[in-house]
């Protein structure tokens, strides 16, 4: 059966999708700026943004089958599923930027300008058209992930933050190269806007990078989670009579708690499940977002 959407899942996919049109047309006006131009400034924009673009639309369509309940095929939730797809973005970042920097040291290292003055014109304009565009669906993006985002949706925002800055440095170096008559400036212009580029992917993909792969491997939850554990247990201890065993993992950003515990034969099932409750509820008060899990055995 499929789930039903709420207002604010369908105003986060309404962010992306606007965003994925915006980038389309930009695409289409960068490859006739890029071919005009002739500046590897230009052409690693078209790049990145035609790669970015198609990891983007993979996002939106595992974000609408999340949200449509379609990952019953994940046991533990879509956490890592969200942190898969914000690694493919990473990866394809990197692969930009290393494709960036080293064309750009080969341009500086033949010290020659190879475009025109108009295709580089053509070019600047193309670039604060694309300024713009970014800020539009940054904005858009920005207001769907105060409503409540999830991880997919804080990847994207954080994707289309580095594409809002480099676009700046992009337009700067574009339009620098326009006005001047001088053939290493325009080369010293054209390599430096591409470097800056590929530094601020390089930054982003890194911090991405640091932030998720550690949740795809197996791993304890850290100290905190382990002593808000504790604490409940000890706050508790008059509600059940034996601890058997704790089970901790994380799935992306949510914990998940498997503890069992032993109760007396003399209680009803209506207790033992308010009990199993209040202690829920006081865990999840220290753990904020958390799958927690309590099984009753008698004893």
């Amino acid at each position: 059966m499929v789930a039903t959407i709420t207002v604010e899942q369908r105003t986060r996919e309404r962010s992306i999708e606007f965003a994925l049109a915006m980038d389309i047309a930009m695409i289409a006006l960068y490859t006739v700026a890029a071919v005009l131009a002739g500046s590897l400034t230009m052409l690693a924009e078209l790049i990145r943004g035609a790669l970015m673009w198609m990891i983007e639309l993979i996002a939106l369509v595992v974000m609408k089958r999340i949200h449509r309940g379609r990952t019953a095929m994940f046991e533990f939730g879509s956490g890592r599923l969200e942190q898969l797809v914000n690694l493919a973005i990473a990866s394809g970042m990197l692969a930009g930027a290393g494709w960036i920097g080293l064309s750009a040291v080969r341009h500086l290292a033949g010290g020659e300008a190879t475009g025109t003055p108009v295709g580089f014109a053509l070019a600047a304009i193309a670039t604060a058209i694309n300024f713009y565009v970014n800020v539009l669906a940054w904005d858009a993006m920005r207001r769907a992930a105060r409503i409540g985002g999830s991880v997919i949706m804080n990847g994207q925002l954080q994707a289309r933050v580095v594409k809002l800055v480099s676009s700046a440095f992009v337009q700067v170096s574009l339009t620098v190269a326009a006005l001047s008559h001088d053939s290493v400036v325009i080369v010293w212009a054209d390599s430096l806007g591409a470097l800056c580029v590929c530094g601020f992917i390089v930054h982003a993909a890194v911090g991405m990078i640091q932030h998720d792969l550690p949740d795809l491997v197996d791993r304890s939850v850290n100290e905190e989670v382990q002593a808000a554990i504790n604490r409940m247990l000890v706050r508790h201890f008059e509600d059940y009579d034996r601890l058997d065993l704790v089970r901790t993992r994380r799935t992306g950003a949510v914990v998940h708690a498997e503890i069992t515990l032993g109760f007396r034969k003399d209680l009803s099932m209506g207790d033992v499940n308010r009990r199993i409750e209040a202690m829920k509820a006081s865990l999840r008060q220290d753990v904020g977002d958390a799958d927690v899990a309590i099984v009753a055995v008698s004893c």
